[in-house]
């Protein structure tokens, strides 16, 4: 019942239509992309106000009250210090926050692409329902004529009470299909609802044609091949090794050999004033930051071989997007010049001969539904040949310099 009501709903709310290119555009501002963006910004931000110091001075303040034969009195040091790093400590953790700052841009670029490649394919997946939708119900108008004219037919003893019910029957299930169809656009508008973060209260339509996408020939394909790794997805897990062997490094700088120079000025309690210069050197000797080298070092042996794994990845889902994109194509074309072509006229034929008395209810309706079948079938190829077009432009276009076509 309530399932019931809450579909009236939806059907009654007029859908927000979408085009590819607003639904792709609408990939950059959800709260993925979003906030992997502005942790970019944030690290950046806080790397500006970094001091070139890596510690914070030190300030002394020593009161005491002395008793001796002279008498009675106050002393007072007041002391200033400052630690320096003689190991690049500075230098370290600069290279540290700029290896951290690149992984996360990379991070942020692959949240990116993988929220485009989700919504163009959502987008296709919803235009290939709805054109299959409009055909179940254009199947459905014409199984409707077709049993009026048998029934007109069994009126004038022309048609039997069995060819009614097999008429009648065929509407029946025309009806069922379209139902089916319906329910496959309403999966996948709000398939594409939840990945471009909008309302499931309002229904969503995919307007306009399929996306036109420009590849560079298959001579072009050894070469991105070769560069599958510069693909955010594995750059960002080589990037995050760097970061991690940064890391490392500025941990053993941290505990590198330390300078620390110092002043204090004296007051004592006889009125005698002085002061005091310090130098101390810290070496390394014992504490070299093994302790917190280990577990970096060790994440970043583990990124180096995800980042190969994720390069060995990329090559061949890109190859294979390629191959996808002619094979798509072959089977396009296949359907487009000979099965659909085909299916249409032997379902003209039927037709034809039905009305000469020559065929019966069963050949024609099993010539419309295949005829029917193959349509759709048409619809959904056009949907996967864009798709595997766009996925392989996205994947180009994500390699550094390969935005040309």
């Amino acid at each position: 019942m309530v399932a019931a009501l809450v579909a009236s709903l939806l059907a009654a709310t007029p859908p927000e239509a979408l085009s590819f290119e607003e639904a792709l555009a609408r990939a950059a501002l959800t709260s993925g992309p979003v906030g992997a963006s502005r942790a970019v910004e944030a690290l950046r931000a806080e790397e500006a106000r970094l001091s070139p110091l890596t510690t914070n001075p030190q300030l002394t303040i020593e009161p005491g009250l002395r008793k001796g034969p002279p008498g009675t009195g106050a002393d007072l040091r007041l002391g200033i210090g400052q630690s320096f790093s003689l190991s690049g400590h500075a230098g370290a953790r600069a290279a540290s926050l700029r290896a951290e700052e690149a992984t996360l841009s990379a991070e942020a670029r692959a949240l990116l692409l993988s929220r485009k490649l989700a919504i163009a394919e959502a987008w296709l997946l919803l235009w290939a329902a709805e054109q299959g939708a409009e055909q179940a119900a254009h199947e459905v108008t014409l199984a409707e004529a077709f049993r009026a004219a048998v029934e007109a037919a069994a009126r004038l003893g022309a048609a039997t009470r069995l060819e009614s019910a097999e008429a009648t029957s065929y509407v029946a299930e025309a009806k069922l299909a379209a139902l089916d169809a319906d329910g496959r656009v309403a999966e996948r508008w709000l398939a594409l609802a939840k990945l471009i973060g909008h309302e499931p209260s309002r229904p969503l339509h995919a307007r306009g044609a399929l996306p036109r996408v420009e590849l560079p020939p298959s001579e072009a394909l050894p070469p991105l091949l070769s560069r599958a790794g510069a693909l955010p997805e594995a750059l960002s897990r080589a990037l995050g090794a760097e970061a991690e062997r940064a890391r490392a490094e500025e941990a053993r700088a941290a505990k590198g050999l330390q300078l620390h120079l110092g002043f204090s000025a004296l007051r004592e309690y006889d009125g005698a004033r002085g002061g005091v210069a310090t130098l101390t050197l810290t070496p390394p000797l014992f504490d070299r930051g093994a302790r917190e080298r280990g577990p970096l070092l060790a994440n970043a042996a583990r990124l180096e071989g995800e980042a190969r794994e994720a390069t060995s990845q990329a090559s061949t889902e890109l190859a294979q997007t390629f191959h996808e994109v002619d094979h798509s194509r072959e089977v396009r074309e296949t359907l487009e010049q000979h099965l659909v072509p085909s299916t249409e006229e032997a379902a003209r034929l039927r037709e034809v001969l039905f009305k000469a008395g020559d065929s019966t209810v069963p050949e024609v309706v099993l010539a419309r539904r295949a005829l029917s079948a193959a349509r759709i079938r048409l619809c959904h190829a056009r949907a996967e040949e864009a798709w595997a077009r766009v996925k392989a432009r996205l994947l180009i276009d994500a390699l550094p310099g390969g935005s040309t076509p």
